[in-house]
């Protein structure tokens, strides 16, 4: 069985590009490294992340998250087990998404999952949606 965590939380206020790319960097290769496959966004100064694997890899994942003073005010949105990834198809299991060509491709993504009717995958689909506020 596969887990899912999705969290958005607070972050501090990143003053230039160079530091977010060196933490979205990070986060794709621990997260790579523990077969997480997932999205990580950052925008206006909070995060939503989407994490998805093995129970024991997620749980250490989020906790590690839980304490990294780089967040506050950390609210688990989704904790539930999926009978598949989400996420494991899509630009090679983890994706930061930080320019607007990534996010059209995200969305489209979220289009073509959504036709599977999966509840969870959906409800994924809309924090997600209601995040980036695309409109």
């Amino acid at each position: 069985m596969i887990k899912t965590i999705c969290y958005i939380s607070d972050s501090i206020k990143y003053d230039n590009l160079d530091k977010i790319k060196a933490l979205y960097k990070r986060a794709k290769a621990n997260n790579l490294k523990n077969n997480i496959t997932g999205v990580l966004i950052y925008k206006s100064g909070n995060f939503l992340q989407v994490l998805e694997g093995k129970p024991a890899n997620v749980d250490f994942t989020f906790n590690k998250i839980k304490h990294d003073p780089r967040h506050s005010n950390l609210f688990k949105v989704i904790d539930t087990e999926i009978e598949h990834r989400i996420f494991e198809d899509y630009n090679f299991g983890f994706t930061i998404i930080n320019n607007k060509d990534e996010l059209k491709n995200l969305l489209e993504y979220f289009d073509w999952l959504k036709a599977a009717e999966n509840k969870i995958a959906n409800k994924v689909i809309a924090m997600v949606e209601n995040f980036i506020d695309y409109e």
